[in-house]
């Protein structure tokens, strides 16, 4: 790769950071507050990468991404509240948490999840009323979730009354949303549907816009529904030009936040300074592309063109192509082959079976 070519690879990543659980702090519940890294407003934390089942060098499959003030989850395996504990991830901040598929170690540690997240918020009290203010929590993944939800709270006689539940599956066109009669459903829980649209070709859930950020979805190839994300930040403002700021009577300061919301500033000199007088063009946002277990990721070519990070799992290695396409699964040449369709910055191999790969 050409020098130019790599110091803008550098620039783009070095506010995007990725990380993993600390070995320094396996056995401590959480990380002092002094020992976190600054924070970037968006970062990749792998909290586990094992694939088909935990491991002791590995965990089941979960990633979180940190955004300013929230934590979007994707994939809870069994074990993932623990490794939540072990990383700078702080689990009070978990608000959403987005599933790519039914499988077992994908999913079997949300249950506990959302139960400890319950319990989490059982002091936030309205002064004014003496109950319990409830926080929202959003699920979402392919039909199916709200059924292994649903079963595990209820059977397991679950009391959630301090948040509120919503599953969103992302189903398809033809899907029919009626409830099935006879079927016991939780109180605290919610379903809702989004449906798909098609895009140059390609099927994609809308799946939420924030207002800061977006989060999409399209389909994988795998043995059961799966689907991949893409989660993208919003254009950023530009950033000031503080020599020119200050020769215009502006140095440092708080106001330098009005001129990056897009307001004018009034000066001591009584002149009105403007954001497009000293601040440059709004800069890109941030973009990773987390794909599910999967065979093949091309309908999500489109959705996932130039991520900053693209995460694709690797489950064999090269020269186990059939056994992979067998079991609806990728190699790390197949992940290499399908992110050079995607063009990613970086490409993250994970969810890397423990027959092959070293401990990590």
């Amino acid at each position: 790769m050409a020098t130019g070519a790599m110091s803008a690879t550098a620039r783009r990543l070095r506010h995007l950071r990725l990380t993993s659980v600390p070995k320094a702090h396996a056995e401590k519940m959480s990380l002092p507050m002094g020992e976190l890294p600054q924070f970037t407003g968006f970062e990749i934390v792998l909290l586990g990468t094992g694939a088909g089942m935990p491991s002791t060098q590995r965990s089941a499959s979960s990633l979180c991404v940190q955004l300013p003030a929230k934590s979007w989850l994707f994939d809870c395996g069994e074990g993932t509240l623990r490794q939540i504990f072990r990383s700078t991830v702080r689990v009070t901040t978990t608000e959403k948490i987005f599933l790519t598929h039914v499988h077992g170690d994908h999913l079997f540690g949300l249950p506990g999840m959302l139960c400890t997240l319950n319990a989490l918020n059982a002091g936030n009290i309205d002064p004014s009323t003496k109950q319990v203010v409830r926080r929202p929590i959003d699920v979402y993944g392919p039909p199916g979730v709200f059924d292994f939800v649903n079963m595990a709270l209820t059977v397991s006689c679950a009391h959630l009354g301090n948040v509120s539940i919503t599953v969103h599956e992302l189903v398809p066109c033809d899907f029919d949303s009626t409830p099935p009669s006879g079927v016991r459903l939780h109180e605290d829980l919610k379903r809702a549907v989004i449906r798909p649209e098609h895009v140059d070709g390609s099927l994609v859930w809308r799946v939420l816009d924030d207002g800061d950020h977006t989060v999409a979805a399209g389909p994988l190839a795998h043995s059961v529904t799966s689907v991949g994300y893409v989660v993208e930040e919003k254009p950023r403002p530009g950033r000031i030009d503080v020599a020119a700021a200050t020769r215009r009577g502006l140095p440092p300061g708080r106001l330098y936040k009005l001129l990056k919301a897009g307001e004018s500033v009034h000066l001591p000199d009584g002149t009105v300074l403007h954001p497009d007088e000293v601040m440059g063009p709004p800069r890109r946002g941030r973009k990773a592309a987390i794909m599910g277990d999967t065979a093949n990721s091309s309908g999500m070519y489109t959705l996932a063109q130039n991520a900053d990070v693209l995460v694709h799992e690797a489950t064999l290695a090269h020269g186990n192509g059939a056994i992979a396409l067998q079991r609806g699964h990728s190699t790390s040449a197949m992940a290499g082959y399908f992110a050079r369709h995607m063009n990613p910055t970086l490409l993250i191999q994970a969810l890397s079976s423990s027959s092959w790969t070293k401990p990590v």
